[in-house]
């Protein structure tokens, strides 16, 4: 769908969802969540944000750190998708289909970042720079996000030096100080976003911030995984599938559940011990690994994982199943009466 962190690439979930099952390393996520603030959500991201994010230690802050990220953006809250999240990776996916450049992801490009954060223009002129052969994109928006640009702006795109560069727009009338920093961007030959959109870019980001009452000062210190995500214990319910094979199946509402920034994952162990008293009849182990993207994660209703067959003799023994979250390591055992 996108360009993805590293990480989320080794990402695989049990073949129960249909997809391949090599489980994901943490020691994979520990080195490469970092890179999630040179993706996408750098073009959003605060100066407040940025700095709180410099300050973090450990990857579990930087998981929760991009939790509330999100979260501060969520524009209907009762709902469980984030919508503004969804549009702005839908903006991404179009943005990296439409105006890649070169070896440059469409949206690193001027016209995509333009895209991502105002949104699609109202219309589009393709033309030719007078005096030249070199191609130009004129988009006019009916008003930006931002009332530094003037309405009905026309705002020029011109391909230079293998790439296409903004054009600085008017400032607005009696704006001298704007007047002066058009000029001077005008003359930026390798400038590709002028000032002025740049600032309207900030604008856009700090507007997009819906609830501010969530913040980031609980990250200041190092704590563990499962203080930082509220996560005590693991929900779920045990059912037999057919004799001697149980299937595991956990609400996404109170599942540990993580966030990377552009999809939702899941890293899960399994333990099965049959066992009459204090002995031990038959035990086995099981890994399962999920990723959604967020439409399909707000369409789950139960995530189930299909346990491997244990070998039960006759007569009347207690089945202890233990599920564990791999990132937090926190587990919940249930002890299920098995008469055979």
């Amino acid at each position: 769908m996108l360009a993805r962190l590293v990480v989320i690439a080794l990402m695989v979930v049990s073949v129960q969802m249909g997809f391949t099952a090599e489980p994901i390393k943490w020691s994979d996520l520990q080195k490469n969540i970092s890179t999630w603030i040179e993706g996408p959500p750098s073009l959003i991201i605060t100066s407040d944000e940025r700095d709180v994010w410099k300050r973090l230690k450990t990857p579990e802050e930087q998981m929760q750190f991009i939790k509330i990220f999100w979260a501060r953006r969520d524009p209907i809250l009762r709902t469980r998708e984030n919508e503004y999240k969804q549009k702005f990776y839908e903006r991404v996916e179009y943005a990296n289909a439409t105006y890649a450049e070169k070896n440059n992801p469409g949206w690193k490009s001027a016209r995509g970042r333009t895209y991502i954060m105002f949104g699609a223009p109202s219309r589009v002129d393709k033309q030719s720079v007078e005096g030249s052969s070199r191609p130009a994109e004129l988009w006019v928006y009916d008003k930006t996000p931002s009332d530094r640009i003037p309405p009905n702006e026309a705002m020029l795109f011109v391909y230079r030096d293998f790439k296409y560069i903004l054009f600085p727009p008017s400032a607005q009338p009696g704006d001298i100080i704007g007047e002066q920093q058009r000029a001077l961007d005008a003359n930026f030959k390798y400038q590709d976003i002028p000032s002025v959109v740049q600032a309207a870019f900030v604008d856009v980001s700090k507007a997009n911030i819906i609830d501010e009452s969530k913040d980031y000062r609980d990250l200041i210190s190092s704590v563990k995984s499962t203080e930082k995500f509220g996560l005590n214990q693991i929900e779920f319910d045990v059912r037999e599938v057919k004799p001697g094979q149980y299937e595991v199946v956990m609400k996404p509402d109170t599942a540990p559940i993580y966030d990377s920034g552009e999809e939702m994952f899941a890293e899960f162990f399994f333990k099965q011990e049959l066992k009459k008293g204090d002995q031990l009849i038959a035990a086995n182990q099981h890994t399962a690994s999920f990723k959604w993207d967020q439409t399909k994660f707000a369409e789950l209703k139960e995530i189930t994982v299909t346990l491997p067959p244990i070998d039960i003799p006759a007569g009347q023994y207690d089945l202890y199943v233990t599920v564990g979250d791999r990132i937090s390591n926190v587990t919940e055992t249930r002890k299920i009466p098995v008469n055979k």
